[in-house]
């Protein structure tokens, strides 16, 4: 080799450093080898190990910045959707527990509705009506509001006003229209009966088919009187449109036997009666159940004012008659009233057997002995004529005519062995004398007995002798005996006028 090539090698050696990654000769100076880009001096590499870690954590934060806004949003949106699950669980829950008329339920699964949606103006309607509602089959169904009630109707009528003011569907705003009208009357401090009337009108305008309107609307017209006629046409309107209601005839029917309208009010009570099996809203189960009893009510009405035995009666025929018997007698079995209409029925119409087992449900054996006063004659008498058709049961039959016997007795005598107030002194009579008619024009009381070991026994007086004075006063009656005997008392001697056959005596009688 030559000193040139020597020479330059040498100076190529000191100017030049080989990588320790590619073993490729680089500049002295170079902290970065050009054949494989790494840093060859420790202090670039370290600087460059953190430029890539920076950049690695920089990617890392800006990857995190934008997963954390997704997940975020992600949850978000999960949430979300599970509350409109939620909610839609709760109306659907809050509905199904309406149509089983459990509205505690209903109200409870609806509040927590709101609570998911507060601001929405559906939800707030249909718990107020539902809280409305409860509220006022309890009120309207008894005789007074309770005190506790007041604050919760003034509530309600407020948001109902509040809810009228938001923009509803036609049907949601007739029905909150409608609820606010039946509060009202309820609220002790309202008195403007104009502003009722219109919210019913408009109700009754946006919707004039609905049959709830219809009924409540009329209910409020006959029962204010403002316009009663009107009032029967909508609630008659209101039957017809709902069928099924067993509210609607009953009311009707009230109405109707207000007015002495039997005819009708019998056939609609029948009607709601029939239709329980269909109701499953409780103010309709109880208006059907409480036109079993104003049915018998109506009945024995009826019969007094047309037989329902003979002749017509209000244009039933004699089947429809004993129909409408026997189901008033299916809810009322032991009424003694009821009983003695059927049996009155059943005989007339020759069904002695049915009028026999009638007429022992309206009488008991007690009951005959009162006849002697004259109760239960028509009952016993009915018996009676029952008993002599059947030939059954003589003894019985011997009883009563012996009962009526002593009635026929009754009402020709009067007797008293001792009477008085209950708790004071009583005082001894024991005299039967003849009942004095309005007629007689003759003095005193005939007697028919004196009771041995009585005062007037004693005294002296006789059968067929006329007591005419005692104490100086005229005697008409045995009531006079007593007013007289309870001025004085026993052991005082009184002054005894009687009369035998044509002679006047006077006698001594001792008060005891």
């Amino acid at each position: 080799m030559s000193d040139t090539s020597i020479s330059r090698s040498e100076e190529l050696s000191s100017s030049k450093k080989m990588c320790p990654f590619c073993a490729e000769f680089i500049s002295c100076t170079a902290k970065k080898c050009k054949h494989c880009n790494e840093f060859v001096d420790e202090k670039s590499r370290k600087q460059n190990q953190w430029s890539k870690m920076a950049r690695v954590v920089g990617l890392l934060t800006a990857a995190l910045s934008v997963f954390y806004p997704i997940r975020e949003g992600y949850f978000y949106l999960q949430q979300k959707q599970q509350q409109r699950t939620e909610l839609s669980s709760y109306k659907q829950v809050a509905k199904y527990f309406e149509s089983l008329d459990s509205l505690k339920y209903s109200q409870q699964a609806l509040t927590k509705a709101l609570a998911l949606a507060p601001s929405d103006i559906d939800l707030q309607r249909r718990l107020l009506i539902l809280r409305a509602h409860e509220l006022l089959r309890e009120i309207e169904w008894s005789t007074s509001i309770q005190p506790q009630h007041q604050q919760v109707i003034e509530e309600m009528i407020l948001d109902g006003y509040r809810l009228l003011q938001t923009n509803l569907a036609d049907e949601d705003r007739t029905q909150l229209l409608t609820m606010v009208a039946r509060l009202l009357p309820h609220d002790q401090y309202w008195n403007d009966d104009d502003a009722i009337s219109h919210l019913f009108t408009q109700a009754y305008a946006i919707h004039p088919s609905d049959s709830e309107v219809l009924f409540r609307y009329g209910q409020w017209l006959v029962n204010t009187e403002l316009d009663a006629e009107k009032g029967i046409e909508l609630i008659t309107l209101a039957v017809k449109l709902d069928p099924n209601d067993a509210l609607y005839p009953h009311e009707l029917a009230r109405i109707l036997r207000a007015k002495g309208e039997f005819e009708p009010a019998l056939l609609l009570l029948r009607r709601s009666i029939n239709l329980l099996p269909k109701q499953r809203e409780l103010q309709r189960i109880r208006a059907s159940n409480y036109s079993k009893a104003e049915l018998r009510k109506l009945l024995t009405e009826a019969d007094r004012t047309q037989d329902i035995s003979t002749g017509e009666f209000y244009g039933l025929n004699m089947q429809a008659r004993q129909e409408l018997i026997e189901q008033v007698l299916q809810e009322r079995q032991n009424d003694r009233s009821i009983n003695f209409i059927a049996a009155r029925f059943y005989f007339a119409n020759q069904q002695y057997k049915l009028a026999e087992e009638a007429i022992n449900k309206s009488i008991s054996d007690g009951d005959l002995k009162q006849v002697i006063r004259g109760y239960y004659l028509e009952q016993f008498e009915l018996y009676r004529n029952i008993l002599l058709n059947t030939g059954n049961n003589p003894e019985k039959l011997h009883e009563i005519q012996l009962a009526f016997s002593h009635y026929q007795d009754a009402l020709s005598f009067e007797e008293a062995l001792e009477t008085g107030v209950e708790g004071e002194h009583r005082y001894k009579i024991g005299l039967r004398v003849e009942k004095k008619a309005d007629s007689d024009s003759q003095q005193g009381l005939l007697v028919i007995k004196a009771y041995s070991g009585y005062p007037f026994s004693k005294a002296g007086v006789q059968e067929g002798d006329r007591v005419l004075m005692l104490a100086h006063r005229q005697v008409k009656s045995v009531l006079d005996i007593y007013r007289i005997l309870s001025n004085f008392t026993a052991g005082t001697s009184l002054p005894l006028t009687i009369k035998r056959q044509k002679q006047e005596l006077e006698l001594e009688l001792l008060v005891e």
